[in-house]
């Protein structure tokens, strides 16, 4: 194989995980709290056959998260609640403690405030929150503290990272801490009723999804002007 066919493969490699990335960006533009994501690519340096001659090549090594904040929309659900600013709300899974920007709540059959996929929401002292039976209506402050006309329920329990882009995702919208330690959110400012919408600029990624279309297509015709040169060169040595 040839080196510029090399090359256009390396290309092509790099460009299909980018177009991964770019379509779960687009998939995931309307999911509440969704960072977006993008490739990190590194160039690597391979010697030939041919004494002097070197082959540049690109190679995908991780990714990495859009942090900023999403919109933040009004919703009139009182269990719906937004972060302004920095910290993650802590869930319960059946896999363990979880993490998310997510705050689509609602209460289950017996009154704990859960995720959209019925993870128990988290207060404080690292205990569901649940809701008297019978409350009709529910307050969130903007520390995080959750209460009803009956009495106290607890505190959103919110934890921040010394690395954000170390928490892996993990599915549902949650991310797993991977043994990083939770830090706390100092002044956290919690908004009832309001949802952060995904960062995702839809526009951008549509624009770089043709992009990366052209780009590929590119190096495919490069491969195949390639192959047809070297066909062409074996047919006249073989009529020499």
């Amino acid at each position: 194989m040839e080196n510029l066919t090399y090359i256009g493969l390396s290309q092509q490699m790099a460009l299909s995980q980018l177009m991964d990335v770019t379509a779960n960006n687009i998939a995931n533009m309307n999911t509440p709290g969704f960072k977006s994501q993008n490739l990190m690519f590194k160039e690597y340096v391979n010697q030939t056959r041919q004494e002097g001659e070197k082959i540049s090549q690109v190679q995908d090594y991780g990714s990495y998260r859009n942090l900023s904040q999403g919109t933040l929309t009004q919703t009139q659900n009182s269990l719906d609640a937004a972060i302004d600013g920095k910290g993650y709300f802590t869930v319960q899974t059946a896999q363990g403690i979880r993490y998310t920007r997510d705050g689509s709540f609602s209460l289950d059959s017996s009154g704990n405030i859960v995720t959209k996929s019925g993870d128990q929401v988290m207060g404080d002292g690292n205990s569901p929150l649940t809701v008297q039976q019978g409350a009709g209506h529910i307050t969130i402050n903007s520390d995080g503290s959750v209460s009803t006309e009956l009495g106290t329920v607890g505190k959103l329990k919110l934890a921040s990272f010394g690395d954000e882009q170390s928490l892996a995702p993990v599915g549902n919208n949650l991310f797993d801490a991977q043994g990083a330690p939770e830090q706390t959110v100092d002044k956290p400012h919690v908004m009832q009723g309001m949802i952060e919408g995904s960062n995702v600029q839809p526009i951008t990624e549509m624009n770089r999804m043709v992009e990366i279309s052209r780009m590929y297509q590119a190096a495919q015709h490069m491969i195949m002007t390639d192959h047809d040169d070297q066909r062409t060169m074996i047919q006249h040595l073989t009529q020499v």
